[in-house]
């Protein structure tokens, strides 16, 4: 009975103990966890609560796809997943409890040894718990530049799919324009024909360049549905329904400082930002399989309870011994040669970056060139042309094969000029999705 109480007596002390190790750790890593690496996620958009108005407006769908591509939460959650990592890797282990009971007492001079507690902590060696939350700190900003290059990529295909969506209303709006330009060509053709000042065979020309216009315009609207649906896709939302046409707002090309996107190139990618956040985790992990080298420390308290005697209490020092040099040399090699894969990685990105910057401001330029060009210049000449061209059918001096000549090349400058405008705008978000724009928490601190 009386070791029993004893026992009863000792197991408090020993769960406050282990309660205070727990608690010691809990303010930390809620630190660690909220102070330090705090951010914002996506949150979820029911496909109801998305409701275009007449238009659609590009801010609307980059909302709405930051908020619900479920490809942006998975990455969201895997950058959360690796916060959690940190208050992992900064903890004790837990301490361990160990109970023994005699089978056989053993006979001291006091008295028969029944049973014994002990209780034990390891410490590992010093500096090595601040090296593995380093370590942990870099892995989850490095995951949060992986989300913030998912959410730039992001942004880019919904600009491009929407800028195209745009070229598409504006090639069916010319296309129309023109099928009502040769109606009014075929009215004139069809007077002149009955009042025998045209032969029959051009009144049936101008019918088949309608039919074959009409044909054109009917592939360019049955292609709505695949642009629509690939929008609703980038947003994560079913396709119910078309998505209105983009205003016309949409049709003027994006300026951007290219200038400055070169500057900000190497300091602001998020590509460029992770593998310096892995180089910087491989350093700490260098260092921290030299810590190996060096012996972690154990120390423990052990109660024995002797049965009608003193119940003695030892305390307990032990470490391990780090004899196995080879296996220590690896370790740090493994590291040393990680930490110089990923510097390779970020030299090659860089080059491959320069590049692919290069030809997207070249493709940027020139297709705001080819657009001024057009529109300022060839377009005005073509109408011009056209004009002249219709009057000219009308009274006789101009034949059909010139009037018609004068339409498609007027038809072909308009669809280059907006094909050019929608090539610069897609290029312009091309470029903007190289850099980070220099907002709070962008290195996910």
């Amino acid at each position: 009975m009386r070791r029993k109480q004893k026992l009863i007596m000792a197991l408090p002390a020993l769960l406050a103990l282990l309660a205070g190790c727990a608690s010691s750790q809990t303010f930390n890593s809620e630190y660690r966890n909220g102070a330090k690496l705090n951010g914002h996620g996506p949150g979820g958009v029911a496909p109801e609560a998305f409701t275009p108005g007449d238009s659609l407006s590009l801010n609307e769908l980059l909302k709405v796809a930051e908020a619900n591509s479920a490809e942006l939460r998975s990455v969201h959650a895997s950058w959360q997943a690796a916060k959690n990592k940190v208050p992992q890797a900064s903890s004790l282990p837990d301490p361990r409890l160990t109970y023994g009971y005699f089978v056989e007492e053993v006979q001291t001079k006091t008295g028969p040894q029944e049973q014994k507690v002990a209780v034990s902590q390891t410490f590992p060696w010093f500096g090595k718990l601040s090296l593995k939350e380093q370590i942990a700190v870099q892995s989850a900003k490095a995951e949060f530049q992986e989300y913030q290059s998912k959410r730039l990529l992001l942004g880019k295909e919904i600009k491009s799919a929407f800028h195209e969506y745009a070229y598409l209303r504006e090639a069916v709006e010319l296309n129309r324009q023109h099928l009502e330009l040769l109606k009014g060509i075929e009215g004139v053709a069809s007077i002149r024909f009955k009042s025998g000042k045209l032969p029959q065979n051009v009144l049936i020309q101008v019918q088949v360049e309608q039919g074959k216009l009409e044909d054109r315009i009917k592939e360019l609207e049955n292609l709505r549905k695949p642009f629509s649906s690939k929008i609703y896709a980038l947003l994560s939302i079913p396709a119910d329904k078309l998505l209105p046409w983009p205003d016309k707002s949409a049709d003027t090309p994006d300026d951007i400082d290219i200038k400055d996107i070169a500057r900000r190139l190497k300091l602001n990618n998020p590509g460029l930002n992770r593998l310096d956040l892995l180089i910087a985790k491989e350093d700490y992990s260098v260092k921290l399989a030299k810590k190996d080298y060096y012996p972690d420390l154990t120390v423990g308290v052990e109660h024995t309870d002797i049965d009608g005697g003193e119940n003695p209490t030892a305390l307990m020092f032990s470490i391990n011994i780090p004899i196995w040099r080879d296996r220590i040399n690896a370790s740090v090699q493994e590291a040393s040669n990680r930490r110089l894969s990923v510097e390779e990685k970020k030299r090659d990105m860089e080059h491959k970056l320069q590049a692919q910057f290069d030809l997207l401001a070249y493709y940027y330029s020139d297709a705001r060139r080819k657009f001024s060009l057009y529109a300022n210049s060839l377009i005005p000449k073509a109408r011009q042309a056209i004009d002249v061209a219709v009057k000219g059918f009308e009274t006789g001096q101009v034949g059909y094969s010139d009037l018609l000549d004068a339409e498609r090349t007027l038809l072909e400058f308009q669809l280059t000029s907006a094909r050019q405008s929608a090539n610069s705008r897609i290029r312009a978000a091309e470029l903007s999705a190289l850099v980070l724009n220099n907002e709070p928490n962008s290195k996910g601190e």
